[in-house]
């Protein structure tokens, strides 16, 4: 019999095909961009953290440094000693020995915390 020229030819199990493929496609689509979007996220949450790991470095550890430096200024612990009442005197710079260690070794692991 002949058919009618009207009539398709595709049957119903490629069109299900067809549609199942442009369903795992935009599926892929989405998934695609959400894992992108999680990782511009994480890769934005990472660049924040480095900054204020800069800013504090640049902002307390120098001020920490300083105030260490403050506390180590001579000048500065002469002062607070005869403020406290200290019996502690400056020593003269003529009175200054150098002593030099006659095995290099056995001082480095007196240095040892």
């Amino acid at each position: 019999m002949n058919q009618s020229r009207k009539t398709t030819t595709a049957n119903p199990f490629l069109w299900f095909n067809v549609i199942v493929a442009i369903a795992i496609v935009a599926w892929g689509a989405v998934k695609y961009v959400t894992y992108r979007n999680l990782q511009i996220q994480t890769a934005r949450e990472i660049e924040a953290t480095e900054k204020r790991i800069a800013s504090l470095v640049q902002d307390e550890i120098p001020s920490l440094n300083a105030e260490i430096d403050r506390h180590l200024a001579r000048y500065d612990l002469r002062e607070k000693l005869q403020q406290n009442g200290s019996d502690l005197i400056s020593t003269p710079t003529n009175r200054i020995e150098v002593i030099r260690a006659k095995n290099p070794a056995v001082t480095q692991q007196s240095f040892r915390p």
